[in-house]
């Protein structure tokens, strides 16, 4: 057993695809398969349920996750304390990264990628995902984060998906809820994105799908506006999670999940161009991030 192996397991669990699994791990379909089938003899056991595409764990694969989980935590932490000891890795790297994240997620993990190589500079440039995607595209950086993007020159690299909540001021009747329904959010006082957005769309679907039409009063890109008119008791919010994690905690507002509804996810990503190098300063990076981002995640 070694730790490709486990590596190539603990990402087929996580994303219940062996294609998506060779994606994060810079390998074939076919060699995640060999891995998964050569772990499997070697514990004499199915690790997995292959029904078509559909994916899920065995009884014995679920008793051998958190063995696992622990065996490549150990060993990711190893190797962050020798990097974290070899602190003389001086290079720069430029990234791009979606406006969203960068106010929330992204100050936090740099300042812990700056404490670990304080010698890297990073050069970061924001805008929305299809700026992202531009400046990949057009070489002027090598990587970027952005919400769910395709194009056929582009790689990608799953990172995590941020849930749509609901965002209330304290004395609005939702305020004592877990969760509630959409068609009680549809009567609500909505402030909303742009019209046409990503996220608009993604929130409109939700609704179409019920057949509601939500009674939207505002529409805009700036989530620090919809917080501040929901704290203005103007109306109620629904916004990424990850926005909201400062204020969890606070008097001044609520979060309460959507019950009848799938979760409403935004996709976050890395995206290269195909024929990228993943090497050096860029493999040291994306490697961090992909061990590190997870912490900064607020529960779900």
């Amino acid at each position: 057993m070694n730790l490709e192996q486990i590596e190539a397991f603990l990402y087929v669990s996580l994303t219940k695809s062996f294609k998506k699994a060779g994606e994060i791990l810079y390998i074939s379909q076919p060699t995640v398969s060999a891995r998964i089938k050569s772990l499997e003899k070697e514990l004499g056991c199915d690790l997995f349920i292959r029904l078509g595409k559909s994916i899920s764990l065995t009884r014995e694969g679920k008793t051998f996750l958190p063995f696992a989980k622990t065996s490549l935590e150990t060993i990711q932490s190893g190797i962050l304390t020798i990097q974290q000891n070899n602190q003389n890795i001086k290079d720069e790297l430029s990234i791009s990264i979606v406006l969203s994240m960068s106010h929330y997620i992204f100050p936090k993990l740099i300042r812990q990628f700056h404490n670990t190589y304080p010698k890297i500079k990073l050069a970061i440039h924001s805008g929305h995902s299809h700026n992202v995607l531009e400046m990949v595209l057009n070489h002027e950086t090598p990587l970027g984060i952005s919400r769910s993007v395709g194009h056929p020159k582009i790689e990608t690299i799953h990172l995590f998906n941020d849930e749509m909540v609901i965002v209330t001021y304290p004395n609005h009747p939702f305020a004592s809820m877990e969760k509630v329904s959409l068609s009680k959010v549809a009567r609500e006082k909505l402030l909303l994105y742009d019209h046409g957005s990503i996220d608009w769309v993604l929130i409109n679907n939700a609704f179409n799908k019920l057949n509601l039409k939500p009674n939207a009063v505002l529409e805009t890109d700036n989530i620090e506006l919809v917080k501040q008119m929901v704290k203005k008791e103007i109306g109620i919010g629904i916004i990424p999670l990850s926005s909201i994690v400062e204020e969890r905690h606070l008097k001044d507002l609520r979060i309460i999940k959507i019950k009848d509804q799938p979760q409403l996810n935004r996709p976050y990503q890395l995206i290269y161009l195909k024929d990228t190098k993943i090497d050096g300063t860029l493999k040291i990076f994306i490697d961090f991030v992909k061990v590190n981002i997870g912490a900064l995640l607020p529960p779900q």
